[in-house]
């Protein structure tokens, strides 16, 4: 049986490990830090095939949680339990997506939970509720200035955008302490709308998740190669408005090379 309590112990445990400067002393928690995107939990998500490539290399704070549930119940079944039904699970917009698609995604946080965060309206980063108040939550979170750290959060933070229920089989305690009269949270129509549209000259982390879709689906978007896979930029440049309007034919929609509703709902889900 899957229990909160097990992923919480496990993330727990890696509380204090660095991110490493290259890909080199992965298993030690303080040896060769930097701020490489190098870690053990991409490492071994990527001998396991967890992903549509190899993560290491990149920004790991969705990695830190999938391996959690990887350590805890195998490849198979710690997808199933976190609700991811494709290879995209490494980014927080996508992960997002697999727990509202499962009806598993609201502003009420419980102990074991997958929390995501934003900025500026955007999900950037992700970590796992392992205590719950009436007023507040801690977290376990990966890439967290450059570690694994505990932090503790207000529940009415602007900075939480909500939480993934995974499917747990015990529910292990888990339930939050009832908040009488909490403030304002942001709604599900908040979180629906965090994947902006975007154009040439557009950059940053929604860029890079958009092109990391493109990618996976066969377009080039301008970006290094890093052991055979190419790594997005987050610059949407003509080489990634190119692939767009590649893509936007393909599916039949307007080639206008911008990324809006339409084009994301068709990276995302198809």
């Amino acid at each position: 049986m899957s229990k909160a309590s097990e992923i919480i112990a496990i993330a727990l445990a890696e509380v204090g490990y660095r991110e490493k400067a290259s890909n080199a002393s992965l298993d030690d928690k303080a040896a060769n830090a930097g701020s490489g995107n190098w870690t053990k939990y991409a490492r071994d998500l990527a001998a396991a095939g967890y992903y549509n490539g190899n993560k290491n290399g990149y920004a790991w704070c969705d990695v830190f949680v999938d391996w959690c549930f990887f350590k805890a119940y195998g490849a198979s079944e710690g997808q199933r339990i976190q609700c991811q039904t494709g290879p995209l699970g490494a980014g927080c917009i996508y992960s997002v997506q697999y727990y509202r698609q499962k009806g598993r995604y609201d502003n009420t946080p419980k102990i074991g939970d997958q929390v995501f965060f934003q900025t500026g309206g955007e999900i950037g980063h992700t970590g796992i509720v392992v205590e719950v108040t009436s007023s507040t939550i801690v977290t376990v979170e990966g890439n967290s200035s450059n570690q694994v750290k505990k932090n503790t959060y207000s529940r009415s933070s602007s900075y939480i955008a909500g939480y993934g229920h995974p499917l747990y089989s015990d529910a292990d305690g888990a339930a939050a302490t009832p908040t009488p009269s909490p403030a304002p949270a942001p709604s599900l129509k908040t979180c629906e709308a965090k994947a902006p549209l975007l154009k040439k000259g557009d950059t940053g982390n929604t860029v890079k998740n958009a092109q990391a879709l493109l990618i996976s689906k066969g377009y080039a978007c301008g970006g290094q190669i890093v052991q055979g896979s190419e790594v997005p930029d987050g610059d949407f440049g003509p080489t990634t408005e190119k692939s767009v309007r590649s893509f936007q034919s393909q599916k039949k929609l307007d080639t206008d090379g911008i990324i809006g509703s339409d084009t994301w709902t068709a990276l995302l889900t198809t």
